[in-house]
């Protein structure tokens, strides 16, 4: 089974002490059944450098701690192809709320990968099958 991370879950995995949850299913997981999308990629650079004007070293330190997670996930980022955009486009012609949550849903779909997440009221019934690891056990909701 292979896995497509949420920001939220990515940016979990980089803190000094990740949810206890999050980390007891990560331990139950392959490294190479987990993969980024490029959505996430985006809203990691856009956070460091919204910090970069008011709190620079601290934006250093997210940039620092980022590229590393980048590195660690180079051979696995989803990209936004053709068929991605054509679902995300499709998904958000019915609901135009969450665009990344969509973004993110639409990958994993056209993938035939299970997003991992905690905002399971943006992405349910987006056509992902999805799973909350900061609930122990993790729990599945069918797409």
């Amino acid at each position: 089974m292979k896995y497509l991370l949420d920001t939220m879950v990515l940016k979990e995995i980089g803190r000094s002490v990740p949810h206890e949850n999050v980390e007891a299913w990560l331990a139950t997981v392959d490294d190479s059944d987990l993969a980024i999308s490029a959505i996430s990629v985006r809203e990691i650079w856009k956070g460091i450098e919204k910090k970069r004007a008011s709190a620079p070293s601290l934006a250093g330190s997210l940039e620092a701690a980022a590229t590393r997670i980048l590195i660690a996930f180079e051979e696995r980022i989803v990209p936004i192809d053709e068929r991605v955009a054509q679902r995300g486009g499709a998904l958000l012609g019915q609901s135009d709320k969450h665009i990344e949550d969509a973004g993110l849903a639409a990958s994993a779909s056209v993938h035939a990968m299970i997003l991992v997440t905690r905002n399971i009221a943006h992405t349910l019934g987006r056509g992902a099958p999805l799973l909350d690891p900061f609930k122990r056990p993790a729990r599945l909701h069918e797409a």
